[in-house]
């Protein structure tokens, strides 16, 4: 009897549980309806309103906390962030958890271990299941109460769980399509900007700031290649062939999207190319955890961004390259028809020199030609190339030309030496004439990667140009300096002196001129022969250009007759220096020759003219020599009695 209604009362017991479970599906199934249709009608399309209701409705029946929602799409299993609507992948694709799913009843349940790291408190985990389909669609997961457990031990489970399909189905479809109209709101505005204008400026920062909408719990970078100009930002860093990970040049080389898992710094990089129809533009990367999983919505994302920003990028730099290039024909042209005019070869250098800082404004400048002594620095040339610790760049530029006559174009100077340098960017062209490199123009700056490709190429361009007639000039110079001198003396001729007086009297306060020849000459061409003859006048030719000084100009009047014009020089000083000059010819070795020199002066004084000048020097040197040779004379006009 006892038995009897024990069993009774547990027959009325399990009928209450039942009866009790029974009115808190159907209490659900109204209240779920009831919030299916407000939500379905509301403005709010925001689909994680339905998920944050029906997390209230499930703690009101059963007390359950800890509520966690994943949502699982395109075999990808995603948690939801409640405050964005904005599906996070977690950790784990579905095929990971794939053999873990029907194994619930197992003790302790490895499918709940999975979502335990990040849910410590979690003890229950629901697999909701499209059962047509036969397709996984979500997992709920709670902390369990009794209230729970009792509904759990019910028929009514998998009928809740039915439900919850229909749930999950609603919110994945709200959350998707409002993050859908939410980015494809953001696309649209970020490529009516890239159409509307040819700023690279606005364009990159769009880039940016679209980057940063479309993944703000991610960090970013845009890297690009060097040849952008762009002041310097904190998200833009320039591509660097020699340090960038492999990942990043795999993207930027080939084109296509690359997917890290950077064991070195436990993250997962997404390198995604900045592409255009004719070329690469750089890389957007992408940087999170090591665990994250980049969705095919993240990748077609990220790859929409790059190609839509490389074709506006490559349009505003075509646009901008076309009125550079219109800007540049035009400075070419400009300074090929400047260097074609009737310049020295310092006007062109200084020139080139003002072009060149103009067009590029390095921080110092050089022009350098190989003579036979070596390298030297020419005019143009900033001061700082002459000082000690710029031979660094000038022994690292000459041993390059020793090898080739390929120009340099250097991005990062203090990296390819391995040192420190005070200037980091540099651009060397080479000044080619007759296909042998002649010397070379440089610039420098403090900044790394400075100078741009396309001023690379102008400058190029100009220096290029500026061979040819740089080469003439010097052609022109060689030629001029054959006709004003004398080859076998190496003195200037006759002309050129006559010219050089007859200038120093309109502009110099003084002036002395003295008249050389070379005593009993004839003796010694017939004596010796003419090239013993020829080599006496190049060692007496020597010592009057060693005694003149720099403020004397030497000529070969003609024969043996040679000359000397002193600029603005005292006639006593002027005498004592002849008189040197001629002892130091007494004093020459076999065959020994002496000479007679004939001094006038002239100064603003008295009327002087190039002709009166050189009559007196040489009415001197004949008194000279009737009066025993070997001596100077100073012009009197009692000379002229005296020849009289």
């Amino acid at each position: 009897m006892y038995n009897e209604i024990n069993n009774n009362q547990l027959k009325r017991e399990v009928g209450d549980i039942i009866m009790r479970n029974k009115h808190i599906l159907e209490d659900l199934k109204g209240q779920l309806l009831e919030l299916w249709i407000v939500i379905n009608n509301s403005n709010n399309k925001n689909g994680s309103e339905y998920y944050k209701q029906f997390e209230k409705l499930l703690f009101n029946h059963f007390q359950v906390a800890s509520f966690h929602y994943y949502i699982v799409d395109h075999d990808t299993v995603f948690t939801i962030a409640q405050d964005d609507s904005k599906l996070t992948p977690y950790s784990f694709q579905l095929l990971e958890l794939m053999p873990f799913i029907h194994q619930r009843h197992i003790h302790p349940n490895p499918l709940l271990g999975k979502f335990k790291a990040l849910h410590p408190d979690i003890n229950e985990i629901i697999t909701i299941e499209d059962k047509q389909q036969q397709k996984i669609v979500g997992f709920l997961m709670f902390e369990s109460t009794s209230a729970w457990d009792e509904f759990a031990s019910t028929q009514y489970l998998d009928e809740l769980i039915n439900i919850l399909f229909e749930t999950v189905q609603l919110s994945k479809s709200r959350i998707i399509d409002t993050d859908d109209n939410k980015i494809n709101a953001e696309l649209l505005e970020l490529t009516e900007l890239f159409h509307s204008t040819m700023d690279i400026e606005r364009i990159l920062d769009a880039v940016i700031l679209g980057t940063s909408k479309s993944f703000p719990t991610l960090e970013h970078n845009l890297i690009l290649s060097n040849d952008q100009e762009r002041k310097p930002n904190i998200k833009v860093h320039v591509f660097d062939y020699l340090n960038e990970r492999k990942s990043t040049i795999e993207a930027f080389v080939s084109g296509d999207l690359v997917i890290e898992n950077a064991e070195d710094l436990q993250r997962t990089i997404l390198s995604a190319p900045i592409r255009g129809r004719q070329g690469t533009y750089g890389v957007i990367q992408l940087i999170a955890s090591q665990r994250y999983l980049f969705t095919e919505k993240d990748k077609k994302l990220v790859t929409f961004l790059g190609n839509t920003s490389g074709n506006a990028l490559e349009n505003a730099k075509l646009y901008h390259q076309s009125h550079r290039l219109v800007g540049d024909l035009q400075l070419i042209n400009e300074s090929s028809h400047r260097l074609n005019m009737n310049l020295s070869q310092q006007e062109m250098l200084v020139y080139l020199s003002n072009l060149l800082n103009q067009s590029f404004l390095p921080s110092e400048s050089a022009f350098v030609f190989f003579e036979d002594s070596g390298a030297e620095l020419k005019i143009g040339t900033s001061a700082y190339f002459y000082k000690k610790e710029a031979q660094l760049y000038l022994d690292y530029v000459k041993n390059h030309f020793t090898k080739t006559s390929d120009p340099l174009f250097i991005a990062d100077f203090q990296e390819l030496i391995g040192g420190s340098s005070k200037y980091a960017s540099m651009m060397v062209i080479p000044i080619v004439i007759r296909e042998k490199v002649f010397g070379y123009a440089l610039v420098v700056h403090e900044n790394s990667y400075y100078f741009s490709f396309d001023s690379f190429k102008l400058m190029q361009s100009i220096i290029r140009h500026s061979s040819l007639a740089i080469s003439n000039v010097i052609l022109r110079e060689q030629l001029q300096e054959m006709v004003d001198r004398d080859q076998l003396t190496k003195l200037y001729a006759r002309h050129y002196l006559g010219s050089f007086v007859e200038q120093s009297v309109g502009k110099d306060d003084s002036g002395v001129f003295a008249l050389i020849d070379i005593d009993n000459f004839k003796l010694v061409n017939d004596q010796f022969g003419h090239l013993e003859g020829d080599r006496v006048l190049e060692n007496v030719a020597a010592v009057i250009v060693g005694g003149a000084g720099s403020n004397a100009i030497s000529a070969r009047w003609g024969g043996e007759e040679l000359a000397v014009y002193f600029r603005n020089t005292p006639l006593a000083e002027a005498v004592a220096i002849a008189d040197a000059i001629r002892q130091a010819i007494e004093r020459l070795p076999s065959p020994s020759v002496t000479v007679s020199v004939g001094v006038s002066s002239w100064s603003k004084n008295n009327d002087a003219n190039y002709k009166t000048i050189f009559k007196e020097a040489d009415s001197a040197m004949y008194f000279a020599k009737r009066n025993g040779k070997n001596q100077v004379q100073i012009y009197d006009v009692k000379m002229v009695e005296t020849e009289t």
